[in-house]
């Protein structure tokens, strides 16, 4: 089994989180899957706005939603986040009762790069999808090229790629262990999928920052879309410390055919 990889660069990101119904809205800390879906069905040229105003699911979400990936931040604390407010005067956003448009003001929250806003998004090559379709991606990704224009949330936030990357995939088999991607934890209730091991003081050393130091992030985010088109959502975690793996289904080590050094993620 292999995998390869691309970067994904931007200088600001709005991924809006849909049930947020304040005054601003908010953004998720970091990208998901199907985000991800999109953005790979733009390099591909897969259509996808015309069909959700038909009230269907994109074009590339049929074709892609079995596709595996895992992604992996550049960051281990949440990017630092502005409010930005401006007018849409489009006459779309905002109907009034006789079907004419009027301004709305809106304010939601960017993150902002630090000097920039990078992920590694790992594609499982296993088969789920079309033989044909992965080859012709792979082609694209080296050259780096995309039909459409990138963007991480918004139009005016261009996002492009790069770095491309294979890997060798073994199944993991040590149960603790350092994972260098984002995480869907699950909830107590169904059985986490980890958990943080906790130091005792024969572990304990100082000068081990790795075993010691260290962040970790919780966020609720979307990875795959039910039958009425709304987002399935999970707790994910990105974190420097080491884990516990409680369930291996998805936790693959990665050797890069480069001969870097290898590591593990998940496939979501």
């Amino acid at each position: 089994m292999e995998s390869f990889s691309f970067d994904l660069i931007g200088e600001f990101a709005f991924f809006k989180k849909n049930d947020c119904n304040g005054l601003v809205y908010i953004s998720y800390n970091f990208i998901h899957k199907p985000v991800i879906l999109g953005i790979i069905g733009a390099i591909m040229g897969i259509p996808g706005l015309s069909m959700a105003e038909q009230g269907k699911f994109p074009e590339y979400f049929s074709l892609l939603k079995d596709i595996n990936l895992s992604i992996k931040p550049y960051y281990h604390e949440p990017f630092k986040k502005v409010v930005t407010g401006f007018n849409n005067s489009s006459g779309l956003a905002s109907a009034s009762s006789d079907n004419h448009g009027q301004t709305w003001q809106i304010k939601e929250e960017v993150l902002i790069g630090n000097p920039y806003i990078k992920f590694t998004i790992f594609i499982l090559d296993e088969g789920s999808i079309d033989v044909s379709f992965m080859e012709k991606l792979k082609t694209r990704l080296q050259k780096g090229e995309t039909e459409y224009p990138l963007y991480f949330g918004k139009n005016e936030f261009f996002a492009y790629h790069e770095g491309y990357d294979e890997y060798e995939v073994q199944k993991l088999t040590e149960r603790e262990v350092f994972v260098h991607s984002l995480i869907k934890k699950g909830n107590r209730e169904d059985g986490e999928t980890v958990s943080i091991k906790e130091l005792s003081f024969s572990d304990f050393d100082p000068f081990d920052l790795e075993s010691v130091g260290g962040n970790t992030i919780y966020e609720h985010l979307p990875y795959d879309f039910d039958n009425q088109g709304f987002y399935k959502k999970d707790i994910f975690m990105f974190t420097q410390k080491k884990l516990i793996i409680n369930k291996s289904d998805g936790f693959y080590t990665l050797q890069s055919k480069a001969g870097k050094e290898s590591f593990n993620v998940q496939f979501i």
